[in-house]
């Protein structure tokens, strides 16, 4: 797979949020297109996510 930066069913080029959803032991990390809201599941899978998180530093 190349770069998937845009989205195939509205065009919009500006990169995608993310979001987890909890399966098992485990969360489903998996893409939303801000602009549409279609969702992508490519399968990524990531263990050990604390279930509550941790504020961070503030980017502008």
């Amino acid at each position: 797979m190349s770069e998937f930066r845009t989205c195939p069913c509205c065009g919009y080029r500006k990169g995608f949020h993310i979001f987890f959803k909890p399966v098992k032991d485990a969360h489903h990390m998996a893409f939303i297109c801000p602009q549409c809201g279609q969702s992508f599941d490519f399968g990524l899978v990531i263990k050990g996510l604390r279930s509550k998180s941790v504020r961070g530093p503030i980017f502008e």
